[in-house]
């Protein structure tokens, strides 16, 4: 079972309105998202004001926006590459220092580059790209290298840690 979040923006006079529903769904993605409590409607109603009172949004992203869909996080309980496997991320230190682990962290990524640069953006990868194009958002950062923002179509976008395709 996962959780799957539809996002929507739309203008009513002038002002920016979010609704943000959750519905269960099956599918294999529900590997990689962790379990979460029921939206707290006042919660929901906090972010809209807040949403609908910016005027130039910075947001930042990490490994949680991707798991919908389906790249696992790290840390999440029973879910995340930690739970799950004893394979752990190649440390910096240990990337400059030594070529068989750069040699072993490129083959990781060309393998793996396939099934990887096949997954599709989830619908808040599509949210932060419409508020790009609505003129809501200004910036967006990630630390991910998954290439997602990319292809929902930000562009006002910086990506911390680079990009796998690149």
């Amino acid at each position: 079972n996962r959780m799957n979040f539809r996002w929507t923006l739309r203008t009513a006079k002038g002002r920016w309105l979010v609704n943000i529903s959750r519905q269960s769904s099956h599918g294999s993605t529900g590997l990689f998202v962790p379990p979460s409590p029921p939206l707290d409607p006042e919660k929901v109603k906090e972010l809209q004001r807040f949403i609908t009172l910016s005027k130039r949004l910075l947001v930042m992203t990490g490994a949680g926006i991707s798991t919908e869909s389906g790249i696992p996080d790290y840390r999440s309980e029973k879910v995340g590459l930690y739970a799950r496997t004893d394979q752990k991320p190649i440390q910096h230190g240990d990337f400059l220092r030594s070529a068989p682990i750069r040699q072993r962290y490129w083959a990781r990524n060309f393998v793996g580059w396939p099934r990887f640069s096949s997954l599709q953006p989830n619908p808040a990868h599509w949210a932060l790209s419409n508020w790009e194009r609505l003129g809501k958002l200004y910036w967006l950062v990630t630390q991910n290298v998954d290439a997602l923002h990319t292809k929902a179509g930000s562009q006002r976008l910086t990506e911390l840690h680079g990009c796998m395709h690149r």
